[in-house]
């Protein structure tokens, strides 16, 4: 039987890989969805990624709020909303029929995509332990997503063609966010995350002043 706790830092690694990796597709896929859409080849990319830029801004700007959601009903249930919501988001953008539609399912990403970080990074850190570790392991998964995103989108994109570059990626992450919504129902894991659901905030640490301080 699978540890419920390594599966639980494995949904949580994997969200940071699905984070960048769906937000990334776009600059591999532009190109060949700007084709599809009557773009000639010398200005293809050129006009369809300014497209993307309102995804980039919300997915800085959404973060509060995605941090004040997580603190107001829960983490666990947050993560579940960025799997499904990213997901979705990605497979609207592939059935997209028109440049606005693209940049409409562009910035839902970006929204859905912000969730990661803030409630991510604060489940990551919460139960203690080698955070250092947990946290290197964790930028590790996500500069995996880095990586991956042009190598994936760039496979799908030789074998199918840009819709498909988000659809599938798009299906993995909702396939994804349903096991990882089993997993929190099964036995022993609903109460565990229920008591996580009770505990106060994260603080600072003893003497956080000082050290602020001394790095200023």
């Amino acid at each position: 039987m699978i540890n419920p706790a390594k599966l639980r830092l494995f949904y949580i690694n994997f969200g940071h890989f699905t984070d960048h990796m769906l937000m990334l597709i776009f600059a591999k896929a532009a190109f060949n969805a700007g084709i599809d859409f009557g773009i000639g080849k010398d200005l293809a990319y050129a006009e369809m990624i300014p497209y993307g830029i309102p995804s980039l801004i919300l997915f800085g700007a959404c973060a509060p709020l995605a941090a004040y959601l997580a603190d107001k009903w829960n983490r666990s249930g947050m993560l579940t909303v960025f799997f499904f919501g990213i997901g979705s988001a990605s497979i609207l953008t592939g059935f997209a029929q028109s440049l606005l539609q693209i940049g409409i399912g562009l910035a839902l990403i970006g929204v859905f995509a912000s969730i990661y970080h803030p409630v991510g990074i604060a489940m990551l850190i919460e139960r203690g332990g080698k955070v250092g570790w947990l946290l290197g392991m964790n930028g590790v998964w996500g500069n995996m997503g880095v990586a991956g995103a042009p190598l994936v989108t760039g496979f799908i994109l030789a074998q199918y063609d840009w819709r498909m570059a988000f659809i599938i990626p798009g299906a993995v992450s909702i396939i994804l966010g349903l096991s990882y919504l089993a997993y929190t129902r099964s036995d022993g894991v609903r109460s565990a995350v229920s008591t996580e659901n009770k505990k106060d905030q994260v603080g600072f640490a003893p003497g956080w002043q000082r050290a602020l301080v001394s790095l200023a």
